[in-house]
């Protein structure tokens, strides 16, 4: 059974360890010179594509709790749609290879019109990062081809700029020195759980991502690796969003990853929970012990540690990968090979191996 891929979703406690340690050791000037430079009265903007975008999610809401507008952006739309913008906002731009079409040409714009910007990327040598003001390299385990490590290494690093930035690092401390440990023991829970996650879902296409508050972060990498692994459509939604009419396809043949936070949406998620196993319709739920209850019969399950409500999707998206992978090999597909995706978009038009 074993491959690359799999070899990458088993990677990850060690490789949180590795980036941890190197956020706080040789790369902590950088990642506290960036945050000094953002701690400002500015808008802070998150710019990414694909999984660098979605990761951004969780620090976005992570700064909002402390009063610090923010929101995230496809590079694409910034580039064409709302570049005026960018001259009045804290710029952002993650990326895993720093050599994606859109990034490129976004930090080149920027450069001309001297607008300052931080780059979060794996590639500190990288173009984006030669033209970024200030560069925070995370230093993850480069995966195969999908995004594994990069996802919750990067989530992480992009929270801990944050967490910088308002002032909360100290406060994050022991939670981090645990985070390695608490990553390799969910990997080990969704091997164990491997084969139920896929018979849950088996016949299920396609799959919902229903969400509230930082789980979105999960949501979105969630559906990205359900949609390269086991080429099974995603579909992620807040869930008060999803009741106001998408909630007309619950029946026996719908199935959801349903998030469930802390706090006061506890109640009303799992609320939610009831409604649509009452449906019909088939639920993986993900969060910690603690909000798993009540749920109804027929719920799966899938507790991760407790952590702060920033933190949480690092650990959230980890199921949802072996579900890719295990659905993946349902379907008869090698996991981790694909029919159209490279490793780095160089091309704003061209879509590789497919017939023009």
């Amino acid at each position: 059974m074993s491959n690359r891929l799999w070899e990458d979703i088993l990677a990850q406690g060690a490789n949180l360890e590795r980036v941890i340690h190197h956020l706080q050791g040789p790369e902590a000037s950088a990642l506290k010179e960036a945050a000094r430079f953002l701690r400002n009265d500015k808008p802070t903007v998150f710019i990414g594509m694909g999984s660098a975008a979605y990761l951004c999610w969780p620090a976005e809401a992570y700064l909002g709790r402390f009063g610090g507008p923010a929101w995230v952006m496809n590079a694409s739309d910034a580039l064409y749609t709302y570049w005026p913008t960018l001259a009045n906002v804290n710029v952002v731009l993650n990326t895993r290879s720093g050599q994606t079409v859109e990034l490129v040409k976004l930090s080149e714009r920027l450069t001309e019109a001297r607008v300052p910007f931080v780059a979060i990327t794996n590639e500190p040598d990288s173009p984006v990062a030669q033209m970024a003001t200030h560069v925070v390299w995370s230093n993850t385990r480069k995966d195969d081809l999908v995004s594994i490590n990069v996802v919750t290494a990067m989530m992480l690093t992009t929270l801990l700029l944050v967490a910088e930035m308002v002032g909360e690092t100290a406060q994050l401390q022991p939670v981090l020195s645990e985070l390695p440990a608490m990553m390799s023991q969910t990997v080990d829970s969704a091997v164990a759980r491997a084969d139920a996650l896929v018979e849950q879902f088996a016949a299920i296409r396609p799959v919902y991502l229903l969400h509230r508050g930082t789980s979105k972060g999960a949501a979105y990498c969630g559906r990205l690796v359900l949609e390269e692994v086991a080429r099974t459509p995603g579909v992620p939604m807040e869930i008060a969003e999803f009741r106001q009419g998408p909630v007309e396809v619950v029946d026996d043949r719908f199935g959801a990853i349903i998030f469930v936070p802390p706090g006061e949406l506890t109640d009303l998620t799992a609320t939610f929970v009831r409604s649509v196993r009452s449906g019909g319709g088939r639920v993986l739920a993900v969060g910690s012990a603690s909000n798993l209850r009540d749920l109804g019969a027929g719920t799966l399950e899938f507790p991760v540690r407790d952590l702060p409500e920033a933190l949480s999707p690092v650990l959230e998206v980890v199921p949802v990968q072996m579900l890719a992978y295990k659905l993946a090999e349902y379907q008869g597909y090698e996991p981790g090979t694909v029919q159209y995706l490279s490793k780095i978009i160089t091309s704003e038009t061209v879509i590789p191996n497919l017939g023009q």
